[in-house]
């Protein structure tokens, strides 16, 4: 079975259900989260479909996506996913979003650590993670999550005002 609840002291991280809707459309919609990376513009009944569709994917054990929530009272944070696996070199990509009023809380280094144990438990030999060379904030976040930064690739990344930036690779092994 493919992605499995985990607990962190302050997080759940589960399925996805229909349940993470509204925090996912205020994901979708937030400009100050599409500062570095940018997200389809979707109707709120685009994003149930994206959502079940998610939820079907990991039934068919196609996706590993956990939602975020917040032990305290249950709300849904953000979400964090396996992107790509690389099945010849055994390691997987995995890539996250936190709702911008969560931000600065230790909430995304928390997940992404135990995102990150669990995928190096289950068997792979690396775990990656890339963000916009500009994009301090997740930097810091995957260093927190224990991840080394391996370098940076230059003008990879469009950013929302026509340039381009480096995009910066992390990894993290046992």
């Amino acid at each position: 079975m493919l992605s499995p609840k985990l607990e962190t002291k302050r997080l759940i991280l589960r399925r996805y259900n229909e349940s993470d809707i509204d925090a996912f459309y205020e994901i979708l919609h937030d400009d100050r989260l599409h500062k570095y990376i940018p997200f389809p513009d979707l109707t709120v009944e685009q994003e149930l479909e994206y959502i079940r569709n998610c939820m079907k994917d990991v039934e068919t054990d196609k996706c590993e996506k956990w939602a975020i929530v917040l032990k305290e009272n249950n709300e849904t944070l953000g979400n964090i996913s396996v992107n790509t696996v690389v099945k010849k070199h055994n390691y997987c990509d995995v890539g996250y979003v936190i709702r911008y009023d969560y931000w600065g809380k230790g909430y995304a280094s928390e997940a992404l650590t135990a995102i990150s144990d669990y995928l190096l438990d289950s068997g792979y030999y690396l775990v990656e993670c890339t963000c916009n060379e500009l994009n301090k904030q997740s930097s810091r976040v995957m260093e927190k999550a224990g991840f080394k930064k391996d370098g940076t690739i230059p003008n990879r990344r469009l950013n929302k005002d026509g340039t381009y930036s480096g995009v910066d690779f992390y990894s993290k092994t046992r």
